[in-house]
Parts: structure tokens; C-alpha cells; sequence
């Protein structure tokens, strides 16, 4: 053991042997955090300062998590570790599977995804005669989710005035939809994190059972927790506090889905004595790339400070690539692509394209296509999101929960077998009479009002045919069970006949890769002595991210958004869309916080690159059916002139994009413009502390402080109608003072 630490610098080194009470491993982009992990919990088991059952791994992503788990086979000589590792919503999923019957939790709890949410919420919205136009269910959701992540049960609102009736209706069926999900025997994604909290609160004894088991916590990018992680966390600690995090407060982009940066950034405050270690020499990027994503990031002021340096050459100077529009701008990235492989003798699968939102990867898919240029979407038509896929698991999700009525909904007349929308209507309503599921109400449908006895045959042949393979279901294997009833239930034969003979042969592909897919997750579960069934395929693929089922061997051009692309290296990355409104978009470009959240998520994307960095900016782009003029993004003033170089030449050329000597009147306006740091010092003498002012998104409110001069004065503003205060950069405000 002491042998494999000489491959860790002495940062790393230092924070392995640190293993006794509280850890922060601040770690750089690229600085060898999941080495550092890994090692760390090899040292443990080595030395025998903990078995492996006594250590819990958080990771981000399932990808990360096998990972981990492959190199400590080969750094303890290959042997399984039965050790918890996995992301936060897997570890919980398995403490509820295993209390499930101490809590009054069906142990074959079924896990909805985002559109079995919005389905049940429909449902309930609709129920209440409420207008899905007015009170949109994916908007509900969101509202629910957010309040979910920061441990905001339907109880702590019930004594809370509503301002705004959107949210009073949010609060009512906030409630209406937990009980549904009880009565489905169901969880949502954020219910695996804040019921194991419930549960710890509730069975004290529950909790110290846990507490005793994990003698060592590990969680990998701990920048982004939410609140109710961090309520876990504290919960799962014992007195001893063994917690190592390791996060980079630089990295934290995901604070509009819940993630609290400060809990990375009040980490001493919660554990005063905690070591505290950083990881600053990066081994992935070139200097240069590193100078300018250092020089960016720098500009944020809630973090913790460091500088990423490496080892590595300069390597070349970043390329700003200027288009006319966001055609331009996708003929400019084939460029890219060809002068990469002609020059560096690059592979497609070395080539990333990054860009904020999935919306401007159609004018690049085209470039792409029209090139014969393969390339593969992170972020598309997921594989477990194909209708066919869906339909299979949804047959295979009642088998294992009976009560799981969205998805029996889902399939009690797919394929077509003559069940109606009004007939299932009569059912459900005879099931919430009879307080039965509608399941079981199916099996009673004779005792059904106005249903005709053709029309219950049919019923009573769906019902039969599920009842036999839920016997089944612990005598065949996951693969043999699925596959015989995909092919009774006439799924195979639906999509043999219903579409042209190319579509139905890439559907049957599908449904046959998904029991490829449960045949070796049944392998990979008995060889690390776990539970291979049915349900726990049906959990693992509910648990499973874009980033989880990418093929990264596949030789194709990666396109994916920023937000997609972190934990991930290229040796080529091309950042498009590099303009006010879309990077920052604008929503976030006046809001200080907002502001610092974008500027990160630039920060991740130029970091993924290894040795060359693109940068491309469209002079317009069309938006909804109108074309925008674009100010470029004020990130790119933030980097140091010296590391740009401007690419500009006739389309076609297989030149390495060196600068020409003669540059368009129009480059050396943007030259002006990215580098000219002589902002207008004027004071702003409009706005003063104590002015009333009006803004158009947060109405009224009153100046509390300003800080700076000219265009980058910060304006913090008390708003009145929602009692919130902001702090706003003048250029971007748009604030009107108002007369008093």
C-alpha cells in the first residue's frame, strides 16, 4: 500500500493519510479528485482501519461510481468489496428497500421518473377541476421538487399565507399528490432523499443502526448538494464525524434545481476542526486553458480560492471563432472539426461541442449531418425514455407493484385490446369506493356499475394475464419473465405490425437490447453478491443518468450541454453561443448570484478541454422565428487578450486558424470590445442609497447599497412585493428610478 501512494503528489498523499474526523478536499478541475478518493478508501480497507461494509461513497453519477469501484479492484487486487458506493438517491433507495417493512413502505416501492410525476399530477390537477392550461402539471412539478430539495414537507405549509394563488394551489396538491404516491406504493426522486430523513427522525433506533454501520462517510462533488442532502448527511454522521468531501466551489452550476453552494463554502463553520486539503495542479489541460479559465473564474467572489497550474506546455492560445449567424457558426465548427483531424489527426469521439441549451444543437446537427460527420447527443431521446422501452418497463413495474396504478394505466390497453379511457374511469372510481387499488379492482370488475359483459372480459383477460406472471415471477429469471410476457401481451407483435419495416425492426432492436441490458446487470449484481431481481433492475434503470448510458467508445463528435459535459475531458471542446442572453442567458445576467452560477458553468466547460479550446460567437442568431443582434459575453472580456487568438478565414481552408495580419474592421471593433478594461467611470449618478426603483420582473423596491462605478456597479435592491433583496449589475438591471 505504501508501495501505490509514491503515485499521488503530497496534497493528495496528505489528504489519503488524513482519515480521523472531518475532511474538505477542495479539488481543482482536472486535479485528480476521484484518484484521491479512491486511494483514500483503498487505504482504509488496507490498513485495516475499517472494513468495507463500514464505508459509504457518495458519488455524483452511477458512471463515477463504477469507476471508483474498478479501481479499487485493481489497486486491492481485484477482489469484490461489498462496500456502499453510489449516488446519494441509490444508498437511499437501498436504506429504504431494507426498512421498507418497519416504516409501512411496500419493499417493491415503485420509483416515477419526472413523467410519471407530471402524469399523476395531471391527474390530481384535473380531479380538483383544475385547469392544466393555468396550473401547468411540469411547472407544479418543479414547485414540488424544489420545495422537496429543501425539506419543505406539505405540513410546514399549512400555517403559511399565500400571496400568489399559484403557489396556494401548488401547496394543496403538494399534499393531494403524497398521498398518492402512498397509495401507489410509489417515490419520486426526491422522496429517496428526504424519507430516509423521516425515517432517521422517526425510529431513533433506525438511525443509530446507521450511524454504527458507517464509521467512514466519502461524498464526491459535495459543491452540489441540496439542503436535504445535507440534512442526510448529518443525520448518517456518527460522533466521531470520519466525513471526507470533496467538492470545487468553482464547479457548483446546478443551484437552479436545488444544489446550496454554501455548503461547500460553510463547511468549517459546520466542522471547525475540520483539515482541510487542496488540489491545485491539474493534469488534464494545457496552460494556456488553464490561465484563461483561472482569469474567468476569478471574477466570482462566493469561493473559496485557488489557482489551477500545471506541468503541461502552453499548448496553443484559445481560438474565438466570430460567425455571421448560427448557420455561420455550425459551417464554423465542421471547420473545426476538419482542421483538428486533418492537422492533429484527430477521431471524431475527440471532438466535444458544448452549448447552453439543447435548443441550438439543430443548426449544428445539420451542419454535422450534411458533412458525414457521426455524432452523438447527450441529453436527447434517452434509451430508457423510448416509447418501447417504457412500455415494457411499465408492464414489468406492475408486475412488481401491483398498486402502481400510472403505469397500469399505461398499459391496460397497450397494446389495443378495447379498454376504454370511460371504462377505466368506472374502475378507479369503484376502487377509491371499495379503498382497493385499481389492480385489484380489475379483478372485481363484474361488481362494476355500466360496464358491459364483453367490455369486462376484456378487463378480466388483462387482469388474468398479469396475475399468472406476477406467480411467475419467482420461478423464472428477470430475462426469461420479461421476454415471455412481451410476447404474450402481443408487445412484439404491435410493432411488427403497426409501423414500416425500418422503425419496427430499431423498436424490436430495443425492447431485445433491454434484456441484454437485465441479463448482464443480473451477472454484474451476483458476482458483487447483491440482489439481482426484477425490482432491483426496475430501481437501477429508474436511478440511471444521460452521462450513465453513454457510449464513450463510440467514435462520434460529442454534442451535449455545458451542464451535461462536467466530470467529463476531451482533447478538443468548442464552446458555441457565446453571447449576452445565451451565455449568460438572460435571465441570469443581472442577478449577481445568477451571474456567478453562469460564469461557473463556463468555467466547467473550458475545463474540459485537455488541448485545444474553441470559443465561437454568432454576430445573430434567430429566436423564435425572429432574428436577435448579439452583444458578445461579458466572459470573454474576462480573458486576458494574450490567450486569444482570433480565428477568421474563408470556409474550406485546412489552415491551423493562425491570426491574419489584416483583420476586418469588425474583429478589431470585438478586439476593442473583449480587452478594453477603460469602462465608462461615470459614478451613476441616477441611482443613490435610499432611491425608490422599479423593476419590470420584481416591481417596486429601494436601493440599499451601491458598490463600484460606471457600467459594473453592483445595485443591491430591497424588492417590496416579494420581500426579497437582490444584487444587480447596473449594465444589466434595467432599473427605473421612480419619482417619489
Amino acid at each position: 500500500m505504501e508501495d501505490f501512494l509514491k503515485d499521488l503528489n503530497e496534497q493528495q498523499k496528505q489528504a489519503v493519510l488524513a482519515t480521523e474526523g472531518p475532511v474538505l478536499i477542495i479539488a481543482g478541475a482536472g486535479s485528480g479528485k476521484t484518484r484521491t478518493l479512491t486511494y483514500r478508501i483503498a487505504y482504509l480497507i488496507n490498513k485495516q482501519i475499517a472494513k468495507p461494509s463500514e464505508i459509504l461513497a457518495v458519488t455524483f453519477t452511477n458512471k463515477a461510481a463504477r469507476e471508483m469501484k474498478e479501481r479499487l479492484q485493481t489497486l486491492l487486487g481485484n477482489q469484490v468489496i461489498p462496500l456502499w458506493m453510489g449516488t446519494f438517491h441509490s444508498v437511499c433507495a437501498r436504506i429504504l428497500r431494507i426498512e421498507a417493512e418497519k416504516i409501512g413502505l411496500s419493499r417493491n416501492f415503485t420509483i416515477y421518473d419526472v413523467d410519471d410525476s407530471v402524469r399523476a399530477l395531471r391527474k390530481i390537477l384535473s380531479s380538483k377541476g383544475l385547469s392544466p392550461q393555468k396550473f401547468n402539471p411540469k411547472v407544479v412539478q418543479n414547485r414540488i421538487s424544489r420545495l422537496k430539495n429543501q425539506f419543505i414537507l406539505p405540513e410546514n405549509l399549512l400555517e403559511q399565507e399565500f400571496e400568489d394563488e399559484y403557489d396556494e394551489v401548488v401547496a394543496e396538491v403538494y399534499k393531494a399528490y403524497q398521498a398518492f404516491l402512498k397509495q401507489n406504493h410509489a417515490l419520486d426522486f426526491d422522496d429517496l432523499l428526504i424519507r430516509p430523513i423521516q425515517v432517521f427522525d422517526e425510529y431513533p433506533e433506525i438511525k443509530t443502526k446507521y450511524n454504527n454501520k458507517f464509521r467512514y462517510i466519502l461524498v464526491d462533488e459535495y459543491q452540489d448538494t441540496n439542503h436535504a442532502q445535507y440534512l442526510l448527511l448529518k443525520r448518517l454522521l456518527n460522533p466521531q464525524k470520519n466525513l471526507c468531501v470533496v467538492g470545487d466551489e468553482d464547479q457548483s452550476i446546478y443551484g437552479w434545481r436545488g444544489a446550496d453552494i454554501q455548503n461547500i463554502l460553510n463547511f468549517n463553520r459546520d466542522f471547525p476542526q475540520a483539515k482541510v486539503f487542496k488540489l491545485e495542479e491539474n493534469y488534464r489541460s494545457h496552460s494556456n486553458i488553464l490561465k484563461a479559465a483561472n482569469a474567468v473564474v476569478k471574477n466570482n467572489k462566493s469561493r473559496l480560492g485557488k489557482n489551477l497550474w500545471t506541468k503541461k506546455a502552453d499548448g496553443p492560445k484559445i481560438r474565438l471563432v466570430i460567425a455571421e449567424d448560427e448557420v455561420d457558426e455550425a459551417r464554423k465548427v465542421v471547420e473545426i472539426i476538419h482542421d483538428e483531424m486533418y492537422t492533429y489527426k484527430r477521431s471524431f469521439k475527440d471532438i466535444a461541442i458544448l452549448y447552453r441549451t439543447n435548443a441550438q444543437s439543430r443548426a449544428l446537427e445539420d451542419q454535422l449531418r450534411r458533412n458525414a460527420i457521426s455524432y452523438n447527443i447527450i441529453g436527447g431521446v434517452k434509451f430508457y425514455d423510448r416509447k418501447e422501452i417504457k412500455d415494457v418497463l411499465a408492464y414489468l413495474k406492475v408486475l412488481v407493484n401491483p398498486a402502481d396504478s400510472v403505469s397500469l394505466r399505461r398499459i391496460i390497453n397497450f397494446p389495443l385490446r378495447g379498454i376504454g379511457e370511460t371504462t377505466v374511469n368506472k374502475i378507479e372510481r369503484f376502487a377509491e369506493i371499495e379503498h382497493i387499488t385499481l389492480f385489484d379492482a380489475l379483478g372485481r370488475v363484474d361488481e362494476v356499475a355500466n360496464i358491459s359483459a364483453t367490455m369486462g372480459n376484456r378487463v378480466k383477460q388483462f387482469h388474468e394475464m398479469m396475475v399468472k406472471f406476477m406467480a411467475l415471477k419467482d420461478e423464472l429469471n428477470a430475462v426469461e419473465l420479461a421476454s415471455t410476457l412481451v410476447s404474450e401481451a402481443g408487445i412484439m407483435h404491435h410493432y411488427q405490425t403497426e409501423y414500416d419495416q425500418y422503425e419496427s425492426e430499431s423498436r424490436i432492436e430495443n425492447i431485445k437490447e433491454l434484456f441484454t441490458t437485465m441479463d448482464q446487470f443480473a451477472h454484474e449484481r451476483q458476482k458483487e453478491n447483491r440482489e439481482s431481481d426484477l425490482a432491483a433492475f426496475l430501481e437501477e434503470v429508474s436511478l440511471l443518468t444521460d452521462i450513465d448510458t453513454w457510449n464513450e467508445s463510440s467514435n462520434a463528435v460529442t454534442l451535449m450541454t455545458l451542464h451535461s459535459a462536467k466530470g467529463l475531458e476531451f482533447p478538443v471542446v468548442c464552446i458555441t453561443g457565446l453571447e449576452m442572453g445565451l451565455m449568460p442567458l438572460q435571465r441570469s445576467s443581472a442577478d449577481l448570484e445568477e451571474l456567478e452560477e453562469e460564469r461557473r458553468l463556463f468555467y466547467v466547460g473550458m475545463t474540459r478541454a485537455m488541448e485545444s479550446l474553441y470559443l465561437t460567437y454568432a454576430n445573430r442568431r434567430r429566436r423564435y422565428n425572429s432574428g436577435t443582434f448579439n452583444t458578445p459575453s461579458v466572459f470573454l472580456d474576462e480573458i486576458p487578450g494574450e490567450l486569444i487568438e482570433y480565428r477568421s478565414k474563408k470556409r474550406g481552408s485546412r489552415s491551423t486558424g493562425a491570426v491574419k495580419k489584416r483583420r476586418t474592421a469588425r474583429e478589431k471593433k470585438l478586439e476593442a470590445y473583449f480587452h478594453n478594461n477603460d469602462d465608462n467611470q461615470d459614478r451613476g449618478d441616477e441611482f443613490f442609497v435610499g432611491q425608490k426603483v422599479y423593476h419590470e420582473t420584481f416591481g417596486k423596491g429601494q436601493i440599499l447599497q451601491l458598490e463600484g462605478s460606471g457600467e459594473k456597479m453592483k445595485i443591491t435592491v430591497h424588492f417590496f412585493r416579494d420581500d426579497i433583496t437582490k444584487k444587480l449589475i447596473k449594465k444589466f438591471a434595467n432599473l427605473s428610478p421612480l419619482e417619489e
